[in-house]
């Protein structure tokens, strides 16, 4: 006597309900890595951005390049002010073998409990050092009293190549 079978046995069931446990574990444990991925992507863009945003402020002048180290960003200068994560930026100088050049590097960080990885970004670019005056060569005067201009027929003085002399501006220019 052979029946046709109307349903699923109790294996059956079991088996499926495994396989179904196993892909939800597996979809939830990818979930959690991607919710952990996009939150560490989203900190280390913050800090990629107060870093470039502090390096800008050194290369065009508005703050002189002197070493600081852990100097908290103000809530307005953050991307989301209501983060409750504070960061901090450093300031290292470093002299480089090019003469009136200086290496600046900045350091941005998160300030976490001991245990958790906070996410740090740094930067560094060479920069006029603001601490040495450019000295200005005297240009051979023409008959007219302009100067000699140089074959390129520039000559400009280094003030008006860049407004260098006796600032902090320099390096890569946006």
């Amino acid at each position: 006597m052979n029946r046709a079978r109307g349903g699923f046995s109790l294996l059956e069931v079991i088996l499926a309900l495994a396989i179904l446990a196993g892909a939800i574990a597996v979809l939830g444990e990818m979930t959690r890595l991607g919710i952990r991925n996009a939150s560490y992507s989203r900190d280390m863009t913050q800090a990629q951005l107060l870093c470039e945003s502090k390096m800008a402020q050194i290369t065009s002048g508005m703050i002189l390049p002197e070493a600081e180290v852990g100097v908290p960003f103000a809530p307005e200068d953050l991307i989301d002010p209501d983060d409750p994560v504070t960061w901090f930026y450093a300031i290292e100088l470093a002299a480089v073998e090019e003469p009136g050049v200086v290496a600046v590097g900045v350091t941005v960080a998160q300030d976490l409990p001991s245990g958790q990885h906070p996410v740090r970004f740094s930067l560094v670019r060479w920069i006029v050092d603001p601490g040495v005056e450019l000295s200005e060569q005297p240009a051979a005067e023409g008959a007219e009293g302009q100067p000699a201009s140089d074959s390129g027929g520039s000559s400009k003085s280094p003030k008006e190549v860049g407004g260098l002399k006796g600032s902090s501006s320099g390096g890569d220019r946006e």
